[in-house]
């Protein structure tokens, strides 16, 4: 990597999935240097947010493409894109087993969460949510998502809160107590439903604390969360957005073009 960055290159074109992002984040990664993702892994959430979920001309002169610098998740040194799962994601990350979700592609997720589902919900995580301006609030939960962007496809679609301030996480919790319960949750998740029949809570929060060991995720790949806190991160990643998913994931890119910013200008950050 080290060889890669003395070259100075223009952009990184990496082929793979949301998992193989998130490891390049764990490396030391020049964050003015532009990164466009090849659609090669089985969900492609990053992809589907930059322009389209599979599409082959992902990076074509048709299109105009946008440098925007994204501020991470993080935890413990260890950094996030997308999303982190507290609880029951946490636990379905752990059940993908990889050669079945190289068979049977994205349906190897939906099997590891109905794998969870029959096993049941497993212990409740306390968290402490930090609000701006506010008190931290204290709750108990068996399912909390973290998202940097407005929405994680499958299953959270954008709610009426579309954009996400770039100090902050859109979280949603679960607020209730069964399988039942989850069963209305996931429901009123895809259909975008908050409140109080949906068992779903969302809000934006900036710091998330977890004082016991739970199960979780990042961007996907597994994690066991061990007393530590989730912050939005200074350390930045700059995407290279189409104008549809600019459009999509409600970024307002100011001086927009088909490569990275002059010098002496700023990606503008989300």
């Amino acid at each position: 990597m080290s060889s890669l960055w003395s070259s100075a290159p223009d952009a990184l074109f990496v082929g793979g999935g949301d998992g193989t992002i998130h490891h390049l984040l764990q490396r030391d990664l020049p964050s003015s240097c532009p990164v466009a993702v090849i659609p090669l892994g089985t969900a492609n959430v990053l992809s589907y947010h930059l322009r389209g979920k599979k599409d082959p001309s992902f990076y074509s002169f048709r299109d105009r493409l946008s440098p925007v610098a994204i501020r991470l998740g993080e935890s413990r040194g260890r950094f996030f894109l997308l999303m982190a799962g507290i609880g029951f994601d946490g636990r379905a990350a752990q059940k993908i087993n990889p050669r079945i979700k190289k068979i049977f592609g994205s349906f190897g997720y939906e099997l590891a969460v109905l794998s969870t589902l029959v096993s049941g919900l497993g212990e409740p995580a306390r968290l402490s949510v930090r609000r701006r301006q506010s008190p931290p609030d204290t709750t108990l939960t068996h399912w909390a998502i973290l998202r940097r962007f407005p929405f994680y496809y499958p299953p959270f679609p954008a709610d009426a809160q579309k954009s996400i301030p770039e100090h902050a996480f859109h979280l949603d919790l679960f607020t209730g107590k069964n399988r039942r319960n989850l069963c209305f949750f996931l429901l009123g998740t895809a259909l975008g439903k908050t409140g109080r029949f949906w068992y779903r809570e969302s809000c934006l929060a900036e710091e998330i604390s977890i004082p016991d060991s739970c199960p979780g995720q990042m961007d996907g790949e597994f994690v066991a969360f061990q007393a530590e806190r989730l912050t939005v991160s200074y350390r930045t990643i700059t995407l290279l957005f189409s104008e549809k998913g600019l459009r999509r994931s409600g970024i307002d890119a100011s001086g927009r073009g088909s490569g990275p910013p002059a010098a002496g200008e700023a990606s503008p950050v989300f």
